[in-house]
This record gives C-alpha cells, structure tokens and sequence, in this order.
C-alpha cells in the first residue's frame, strides 16, 4: 500500500491568496502520495497511538470536505470553524495541521508557521523530537511532516498503523518489522536481533502469536515469516 499524506496546497489559481472560499477545485487541500520534498522532511511522532491515528483521520476529514479551501490571507478560517465545517472556509498547510491537533488531542500548539512549527509542536509535550526524514523510514498514520526550513507541512494519512494489535502474551513484547529478502524465518529472526532460533524457540514464538502448526514445519516458518513481515510478532 502507497503512503498517503494529506496537505493545504494553494488555491484554485495555484496561488496563496486571492481565492474563493472552499475547494473550487478538488486538489486545494488533498490528499497524495508521499514524496520528498526539495527542503527535505522532518518527522514528528505523536506519543500516543489514539493521537496519531485520530490526525490521520482529521485530516482524511479535511480532504474530504469540500468547504475548506487554501488561502493564507484568510488562513485563520479553519481555527474557527472546525474540519467538519458546513460553511465554506480558508487554510494554509500550518493552519490546518494546527486544527488536526486540537481536533486530535485537544490540546491547541498556538499559532505557528513551518518556521517555527518543530518548536510549537514540541512545547505542547504530545509529540516525540522530530528526526529528519531519511530513505527507507517507516511512516506511521498521523505523523506529521514539516520542512527542514520554511516551507509546507503534511500529515501522514495512510501509513504503517499505530492502532494497537490483539495479539496477547504474557510478559511479551513485538519483534521490530523484518524488512529483509530471505524466505528464511532463522534469518529474519537473526536480522531481527533474535540470538536464539532452534525449533524449541520457534515453537515457543509461533504459540504466542497463535499458529499451532506442528513443530519446525516449513508452513509454520512461512507463517512467522508472513507475520515478522507485518511487524506484528511476539516475542515468547
């Protein structure tokens, strides 16, 4: 699945001011494909997953509205009204991430720009130290994306979820998200930091996380395969 990011863009006439309220065109506050960006990216991670996935979803909802529109003389606009607004209304990029964290955590960062939005979102206590986007970073739903200098800012839309998994195990903890090429559960393992990878030990991991094919077998390994893949295994 492609990682999405939503973002205000510009107006109508692909300019920053002048426009008529709301989306006149469908593509002023949207939703796209992630790239890097020419000033290069620095990513900033909620603490908690309910805040992260509820900014993904507030900014899904911005995209989806048709009333908000881009224009930075009036961007204010969606402070007062609300993503969800009826009427049609203004944004630029910082203003509507801005309203994607009251929405999301109801906490209000103040008024900032992508000058000085790093420093804004960092007082507020809810986010990690931002870290610059490098290639081959997992983007999780509801991290946000700023400028390393003045520029623009998005949100992650659709992204690595941070929605907490059912699988249970007394005194477990995940294995991180094996990246690699090998159809080998002992290499993933190995690349994963597990020392341990007899047969024993594998059993071990497959009762944990639910798979109760008989010992050592290849399906069984192409099933914790699959799921070191997903970043969703258990350590037992």
């Amino acid at each position: 699945m492609a990682v999405m990011i939503g973002s205000a863009r510009s107006d109508e006439h692909k300019k920053l001011t002048g426009g008529i309220a709301g989306d006149q065109t469908g593509r002023e506050v949207m939703q796209q494909a992630f790239y890097v960006h020419a000033k290069g990216w620095y990513v900033i991670r909620a603490k908690s997953d309910d805040h992260a996935e509820k900014l993904a979803e507030r900014m899904r909802a911005a995209c989806n509205n048709p009333n908000i529109g881009y224009d930075q003389s009036q961007r204010l606009g969606i402070i007062k009204t609300g993503i969800d607004t009826k009427t049609r209304t203004e944004c630029d990029c910082s203003a509507l991430v801005r309203q994607c964290v009251i929405e999301a955590t109801g906490k209000d960062p103040g008024n900032f720009t992508t000058s000085n939005e790093r420093s804004a979102l960092s007082k507020t206590g809810l986010f990690e130290p931002a870290k610059p986007y490098k290639s081959g970073m997992i983007l999780e739903n509801g991290s946000i994306l700023v400028t390393k200098t003045k520029g623009h800012t998005a949100i992650i839309t659709e992204g690595k979820s941070r929605k907490k998994t059912e699988i249970k195990a007394t005194g477990g903890r995940y294995y991180p998200k094996y990246t690699g090429q090998s159809t080998s559960f002992v290499d993933a393992l190995k690349a994963v930091g597990e020392k341990e990878t007899n047969i024993a030990k594998r059993e071990r991991i497959a009762k944990a996380n639910g798979i109760t094919i008989y010992s050592g077998s290849a399906t069984q390994n192409l099933a914790l395969l699959k799921k070191l893949k997903k970043g969703v295994l258990i350590k037992a």
